[in-house]
């Protein structure tokens, strides 16, 4: 289960716990460097040089690398010679993973010993090129342990986890003319929630849906599939997914599709999915529903108040965990209080912070006990599949430390590098989230939006793209909202204001799209990607040329401006 918190939240640590966090972060990182301490990345990569000079490494041996160094020296010496890496550090090592043979040569024991049980594909929420995590089998530890108790407990037929378990394709690795192993790809949390449903039979024990219907690929299939059993079971008490916004897709499918699907219910046929629609209002179809389990910061939280409007102010919607392709960082800490504290994991991987308001070089980088509450930081990532001082490039307000432990308590702010710019004026995610509520007192709640660079006339400018609650309820001043926009973005952002003055940038443009865009979005992502349904997430600030010519595709009017 989630952690309740029953005593208050710490604000500062004991000279005990700090003694006590050390230890176990300092236990961690000599576990993950005497097993990683022979791979392929260990030996070779420049990132390390200083590191292995310090450990006096001698290639030809195989003994724990360690030896008598004591937890606490080499945190000291991995803390002194280890610079920050970003993923363009790997890229040349995990690109071998891509060549045509792959051969087991090249690819055994590269980041972690051995051969990965699957390779992890980002879920891609920029423009950039793909990138890709090896993830080993290690011990089950701490983490595989928090994954399973993050997931709530029900004792019979009254959960739906709307989860897929599909991987978008494998790569046979060659060892001369055999296959020595097949690896996966997939969206992280396939791989795991397969594991999962061994040790805790996730998608047995209290699942509504059968087992095979996470292995549908096509989105919307995916999730009437999940909405039909789900409504064949009027006791149903949780949903549980990935993001809080998949859970609102199945109930905008739900209002089009209540026909077909209560037929279906009725008569016990699955139905013809294309080209239904209907809805049947006041109805209640879960009456002992009291839980939606799903991702709900950052970008999802835009869509809170409708999911909560089509369940009723009963039903709790919880944050599950926070967790990345790189690495999982720790589950949702007191739920019943506004869900958005999560707290960290220090046994497994080991988890540093770079102030945000500091150079962004090693140096200042801050341990986990003398982080300061109220503070801003980015993670840095050492992970036992092989990530050595990784920026993950996510900002992290610090709340406190857990009584219980001492673990940091954090609150997920925005992406540290996730800037729009049209000039040389940086305008992050945050202000843009920030900027898009300030409109919402003409134009009527945004459930999702994106902005792209808008270059149809000079001087290119922000494009808004959003998806209204209601587009029916435009204000009668909606075609101010593009110079409210340039107004609120100027008052909080000063090279914002300096470029738009001097018309480098021009007045923001806003376009509303179709009812169902990014829904629609999150399919066509998912059927161009190959991969399973409901990891795919909408990217707040679009460069890619593709996704931003679909989206484009779907507007239904222009306010103001042309």
């Amino acid at each position: 289960m989630a952690f309740l918190i029953t005593t208050p939240v710490l604000q500062t640590l004991s000279t005990q716990q700090v003694e006590e966090l050390k230890q176990r972060i300092c236990r961690a990182l000599t576990y993950i460097v005497n097993t990683n301490s022979h791979t392929t990345y260990f030996r070779d990569a420049p990132l390390l040089t200083r590191y292995r000079m310090e450990l006096q490494l001698n290639v030809n041996d195989d003994s724990a690398v360690l030896g008598t160094v004591t937890p606490e020296v080499n945190f000291g010496m991995f803390s002194r010679s280890v610079p920050l890496s970003t993923y363009e550090d790997y890229r040349p090592y995990i690109s071998r993973f891509m060549k045509n043979p792959c051969l087991q040569s090249s690819v055994d024991s590269l980041l972690a010993p051995g051969l990965p049980a699957f390779i992890a594909t980002s879920s891609g929420t920029s423009g950039s090129s793909a990138k890709y995590f090896p993830k080993y089998a290690h011990p089950i530890k701490r983490t595989m342990t928090s994954m399973a108790a993050s997931i709530p407990e029900v004792d019979a037929p009254t959960k739906c986890a709307i989860f897929s378990l599909c991987y978008t394709h494998t790569l046979d690795v060659l060892d001369g003319q055999e296959v020595a192993k097949k690896i996966p790809f997939s969206f992280v949390g396939a791989p795991y929630k397969r594991r999962l449903q061994v040790l805790t039979r996730i998608t047995v024990l209290g699942q509504v849906t059968p087992v095979a219907v996470a292995f549908i690929k096509p989105y919307y299939t995916f999730l009437l599939l999940h909405a039909l059993f789900a409504m064949g079971e009027r006791s149903l008490i949780t949903f549980n997914t990935t993001f809080i916004t998949i859970f609102f897709d199945l109930m905008r499918l739900v209002e089009i599709h209540w026909e077909d699907l209560v037929r279906a219910v009725e008569t016990g046929r699955i139905p013809d999915l294309e080209g239904l629609d209907g809805l049947r209002p006041h109805i209640q179809i879960w009456p002992n529903l009291t839980l939606v389990v799903g991702n709900a910061t950052g970008s999802f939280s835009a869509v809170l108040p409708r999911v909560q409007s089509c369940v009723g102010p009963s039903v709790r919607v919880q944050n599950l965990a926070y967790a990345s392709s790189e690495a999982w960082i720790g589950v949702v800490y007191n739920p019943r209080s506004g869900g958005d504290l999560y707290k960290t994991e220090n046994a497994d991987d080991v988890f540093e912070y770079l102030d945000v308001e500091q150079p962004e070089s090693a140096e200042y980088v801050t341990q986990a006990w003398d982080l300061e509450v109220g503070k801003k930081y980015e993670v840095i990532l050492t992970t036992r599949d092989g990530f050595w001082r990784y920026r993950l490039g996510d900002v992290l307000e610090i709340v406190g430390f857990a009584p219980e432990d001492g673990s940091p308590l954090v609150r997920f702010l925005e992406r540290r590098n996730a800037v729009m710019r049209v000039a040389g004026e940086f305008v992050s995610e945050a202000e843009l989230h920030q900027a898009v509520r300030s409109i919402e007192d003409v134009i009527g709640r945004v459930i999702e939006f994106s902005v792209v660079v808008d270059d149809r006339r000079f001087p290119q400018r922000y494009g808004f793209l959003l998806e209204l609650e209601n587009e029916l309820k435009l204000g009668s001043h909606a075609h101010a909202v593009p110079h409210r926009l340039q107004e609120f973005l100027s008052s909080t952002n000063s090279t914002f204001a300096r470029f738009t003055s001097d018309l480098v940038v021009g007045e923001p443009s806003v376009r509303v799209l179709a009812a169902g865009t990014f829904s629609g979005y999150r399919s066509w992502k998912i059927g161009v990607s190959g991969g399973g349904s409901g990891q795919t997430k909408v990217p707040t600030i679009i460069y890619d040329p593709e996704a931003r010519d679909w989206l484009l595709g779907h507007v239904a009017q222009e306010l103001g401006g042309e």
